[in-house]
Parts: C-alpha cells; structure tokens; sequence
C-alpha cells in the first residue's frame, strides 16, 4: 500500500491522547480510547495490505508474517531487554519476578490473556506491571494470525464475498462485546472476539467505495474535535468495549475514508515525527511512568509535561535506532525472532529464579512473605461467580451463632473474625462472593450471578440459622464510586428499572439488612482504608533502596472517599433495631492518619484487603461484637461507631 499521510498523522493523535491519560493530565478522562484508533488504523492497513496481493496473486502468508515480525518484534524485544537489566538493580524479586514473566508474555503475545486473569486494567495493582499497556499489541498479533487465513478462505471459497464477511464478522464480534461486557466486563476488554470487531470495522473502511465525503478536508477537523471531546467525556467507568466505543471507531473511519492526506491538521512536520514514532512511544510511554512511581518522584503538572517529552525522546530514539534502522536487531525475520527469543529466555530464567532474592537486602523477603500468607482453612470458601455459597463452617460450636456475609474483604478479615471468639462454643459460618455487595437484585460488571448470591444467601440465613447473628463486611466505595473514584464518578452497580443512584444502592442494602435485622443481632463493619498502591510493592521497593517506611493516608482522605458509604451505614443504625456499626478505623486510623504498615510488618497484602497480621489489629473490636452476640458485658470495649467523624486514639497507643 501506498504511504497515506493522514493515517500517519491519526497515529500521532492517538498516541498523544494514549499519553495524556496515562500521566494523569486533568480532563483527558478516557484517553484510553487511543488504543481503538490503533486498532480500527490497523485493521484498514492489514486488510489492504493482504486484499491488494491477493488480487494481484502474490500473497505469501509466510512472508505476511515474517514482516510483521520485522516491525513490531525488534522495537518491543529492546525495550523488554532494557527493562530486564535496569530491574536487577532496582526492582525487588518478588516484582522482578512478575516483570519477567510480563515480558515472556508479551514477546508471546498472549500478554492479553495475562492481565485478565491477573485483573483489570484500571485496578490500582496496574501501576506495578511494567508491560500493561502490551495487551493491546498481543490483541493486533492475533488479529494479524487470522485475519490473512479469514481473506484467503474468503477468496477461495465464498467468490471474494470479503465485505459481506467482514460485515457479518463485526456484527458478531460487536453482539458478543455488548454481552461480554454486561456479565464480565475485564474479559471483554482484553480478548480478541470482544476487539476484532474493531479491527474489521477498518477493513470495511478499506472496502468501502468513494462517496461525497472522500477528498473533503473539512470533515477532518469536526471529527478530531469529536475525538478529542470523546477522550474528555468518556472515563473508566464507561462500559468498555460497549456502545460508546463505537464513537472513536465511527469517527476513525470516517477520517481514513476522508483521505485528506492534503490535511494540515493531520499531515505537518510535528504531527507526522509523532506519527511516524508512535509504535515506539506508545511501547515507552507506560514504563515510564511507572518508572516515576517507583522512584517516588511528584505527580505534578511539570512533571507530567516531563514525562511527555520523555516519552517522546525516547520514542524518538527507538524508531530512529531499532525500529526504522536495518541492523542488529532486525536485518532479517530469523535475526529478529532469535534476539527475541534470548529475551524470552532470560525473563524466563529470572521467573525460574524468583527474581534472584539473593540481590535483595532480607527485610524485602520478610514483607513479601505477608503478602503470602492467608487463612488456609478457608480456602475454597470464598466464590468468585456462584449463585451459592459452600458454607464453610468454622469452630467447633453445636449450634451456629455467626454468619460472616460479605466479598472478599469479608474474605480478608475471617481469621480475625473466628480468633476473637471462643473456638470451642463459637461456630461461624462464611457466605461471600468476590466483588459482590450484600445487596439483592443488584447487577456488577463481572459479577452476573451477584444479586441472585445475595438472594440465596438471605433465605438460607433465614432457613438454616435463625438465630445466628449476622456480620457483613462490603467494600462499599468500590461499588459506589469505582476502584479509586470519588462521587462523581460511574456508580459500579445498575439495578432493573432503576437509575443507579446512591439513593437505589441504600434502599436495596436497607431492605436487606431490615430483613436479616427482625429477630437478630446485625453488625456492620465500616469500610477499611485503602491506598491508591500496593503496600507491599510500596514497601519492598523502599526496602531495596533503604528508605524509610511511610504507609499512611491522611485521615480526611479515607474520609472524603468513604463519606457516601458511611452517611448510608448510619442511617441505616438509626433506622433498624438491632443493627451496630464496628468502625475498622478505630484500630487502623489515629487522630490523623490511617497506617497500612506497623513497623516493617505490612497491615495489607495489597492496595485494600488486610494481610493475616493486619485483620488481628481488628481483633478487639471483634472480641466486643463477640461479647455482645454472647450477652456478656460490652463495657471493657464498645464497638459501635457513633459519628462519621468519631475518632478513637488507641492506634496511638498500639503503634
């Protein structure tokens, strides 16, 4: 194919928007859409590539993907070896580790498959995975493996029907996106079936006849503004891949249809250095800005336009030394793939080595053990997509006086839990799904059993314990406002025939807790304070470097965060009888802070859930909720919560 000026210039906005999102430029709340540029701009580069040689009868498949090797292997192969020589110094094992095998999957391109299972991409953990920003890659490549195999059945077979089927193969890939997204939206977006829609919507722009608009340079500056106005609009909390995504597909077409390569909007000196570059900044762009976290440097205006230039210079350096240049690196396909498998195979023997702890002073190793640990006699107990709990039973009471009911933070505090009470009359039985409020009728991305969970779970409470107290343990501000959202951001729940609103989540979990509430004790534990990193990453990073350990969070930041979730629990205390309020900040918050480490022992195994030694710090609030389902004296410890505001100084005192 010919060199198309704009499709070049695309790629520079695109990238740009990419880079504005990442650093956490104020505005550009869904930059993320740069990527669907991409990949509507690849679909319509392979499709013609492919359909063009085919006509012309010189299509190789072989020689389709020995090029595509030549272009997007050498570039990515670098960056991998760079970040596996500058991690020996400076990352710790454990996070070493994880980094090597990223970079085994990515150079696989089957990174996409990784992070799914790992969790999402906009989860707070996403800032210690060097490589996140190759699931996308991982999606082209094999998007690139089926596509020429899909043409040239397409030619053989089907009379060179290739816009019927690359219509109908749309159709199909967007139905399934619609409905991936509603049961499991971190599945929808890292797969191919649920992206390929996107990818073929630029190869139906291929396809596509001239018409009135083709040559009409005009057309190109509403829809860059659209584009830009979308990366504004649009945010993390947006079902994506979804409807809305069809706005940057629709408006990417549209543009490479235009063909305005005359555009100065799209083809200037700026524009196109950028464009040209932007497979190597995008490849740089996002360890970078991890980088950035790791040493601990300000988050600031001026440092994000630092980073900015920093991934351009790089970028830059990239594109000008490996990916343009016929050398080393890239002189043939074999030359190519053979440095990439040296790559793969020391990331490979850094994984098969633990990261080499040896290199690491021994308090990392000490840290990184409490990530490990958890209360093994409940393992199987918590359910990630189930309409029905197991019902692990805990101690060795005849009659159950406690329902712990929740998700996974429930999950994270249950040893603490069954400690505080006698093991010998105390028997506590365990109904949690992950990522799933105590809320009936409720619907989660992700979580399309949840309501019916919670259903169930009521009934069997009321059926099998009657008399059992009750605890439920949520993370409410996720549900509420997002993984590290404030109020104004997309509720993480919708409800059939309802706005999702606070005012609909409080009346679904005030009817449920009125109902368990009618003839027996319900406490309520307030949310725990969360970091916006993970603690033990934070820690063993700081280790390394022999920097003193600060894991806190100012008091009135778990405030702001948690307002919405705690103003609801306490109306519903001064609603329903029988219902008390355990305030987790008691044993982790003082007059000022709230402390994720004690020591150099971490209180948390991640951003939110408590380590096995951080839940025993709740373990006196859990000895006075004990007391008072046993009808013994609460006057040694009272573990109710009396104000939003309420602030008890024994942290002081512990720490």
């Amino acid at each position: 194919m010919n060199f198309r000026a704009d499709i070049n210039g695309l790629r520079a906005y695109a990238v740009i928007l990419v880079l504005l999102y990442h650093v956490g430029v104020s505005g550009i709340s869904g930059g993320f859409l740069g990527v669907d540029i991409f990949f509507v701009i690849s679909g319509y580069l392979m499709t013609g590539i492919i359909l063009s040689r085919l006509q012309q009868q010189r299509f190789s498949l072989s020689g389709f993907y020995a090029s595509r090797c030549r272009r997007i292997i050498p570039p990515l192969m670098a960056m991998c070896a760079i970040l596996l020589m500058v991690g020996y110094f400076l990352i710790p094992p454990d996070e070493y580790k994880t980094l090597s095998g990223h970079i085994a999957a990515s150079l696989s391109f089957i990174s996409n498959l990784v992070y799914f299972k790992e969790a999402g991409y906009f989860d707070a953990g996403s800032m210690y995975k060097w490589l996140l920003h190759t699931w996308s890659l991982s999606v082209e490549w094999q998007f690139y493996l089926l596509l020429p195999l899909a043409l040239m059945f397409t030619a053989r077979y089907l009379r060179r029907q290739f816009g019927w089927v690359m219509a109908m193969g749309a159709l199909l890939s967007f139905t399934l996106a619609l409905v991936v997204t509603h049961l499991h939206d971190t599945l929808a977006y890292f797969m191919l079936p649920t992206r390929a829609w996107e990818m073929l919507a630029g190869g139906l722009v291929y396809l596509a006849p001239n018409s009135r608009l083709t040559g009409q340079r005009w057309v190109i500056l509403p829809a860059l503004l659209g584009l830009i106005a979308s990366a504004m609009w649009i945010d993390a909390g947006t079902t994506w891949p979804g409807v809305m995504t069809l706005i940057p597909v629709v408006l990417t077409a549209l543009i490479i249809h235009v063909t305005a390569n005359d555009s100065p909007l799209l083809n200037n000196r700026v524009v196109q250095a950028i464009g040209k570059a932007s497979y190597s900044i995008y490849l740089w762009h996002w360890p970078l800005w991890v980088f950035w976290h790791l040493a601990d440097l300000p988050v600031t205006p001026v440092s994000q336009a630092v980073l900015i230039a920093l991934s351009l210079l790089l970028g830059g350096l990239s594109w000008a030394l490996v990916e343009n240049k016929v050398g080393l690196l890239s002189a043939t396909t074999p030359v190519a793939i053979g440095n990439a498998a040296l790559v793969l195979l020391a990331a490979l023997l850094i994984v098969a080595q633990q990261g080499f702890p040896a290199r690491a002073p021994q308090s990392v190793s000490q840290i990184s053990q409490y990530a490990k640990q958890r209360f093994t006699a409940a393992r199987g107990c918590l359910v990630v997509n189930s309409k029905q709990s197991p019902q692990c039973t805990f101690g060795e009471g005849n009659e159950v006086n406690l329902v712990v009911l929740g998700d996974s933070h429930a999950n994270a505090l249950l040893s603490s839990v069954v400690a505080s009470g006698n093991a010998a009359s105390d028997a506590v039985v365990f109904i949690a799904q992950s990522g799933c409020p105590t809320v009936p009728d409720i619907n989660r991305p992700g979580r399309p059993d949840c309501g019916d969970f919670v259903k169930n779970a009521l009934t069997t409470i009321e059926e099998k314990y009657p008399q059992a107290s009750v605890l439920i343990i949520n993370r409410f501000s996720l549900y509420l406002h997002g993984e590290n959202g404030s109020s104004d951001d997309t509720p993480q729940y919708t409800f059939a025939n309802e706005v999702s609103s606070l005012t609909s989540f409080q009346k679904h979990f005030t009817r449920a807790v009125k109902k368990l509430a009618t003839h027996r004790k319900v406490f309520i534990m307030t949310p725990v304070p969360e970091f916006d990193y993970d603690v033990i990453y934070r820690m063993t990073r700081d280790a390394m470097r022999g920097k003193p350990f600060a894991i806190q969070l100012p008091r009135e930041e778990y405030l702001a965060r948690n307002q919405d979730a705690l103003r609801m629990l306490h109306q519903v205390v001064a609603e329903i009888p029988n219902v008390t309020l355990l305030d987790s900040a008691q044993a982790l918050c003082d007059n000022h802070f709230c402390y994720g480490a004690r020591g150099e022992v971490p209180l948390y195994r991640d951003s939110n859930h408590l380590s096995e030694f951080g839940n025993k710090m709740l373990g006196e609030i859990f000895a006075g909720m004990w007391r008072r389902i046993n009808g013994e004296s609460t006057a040694k410890s009272s573990p109710q919560l009396t104000e939003v505001g309420d602030v008890a100084g024994r942290f002081t005192a512990q720490f």
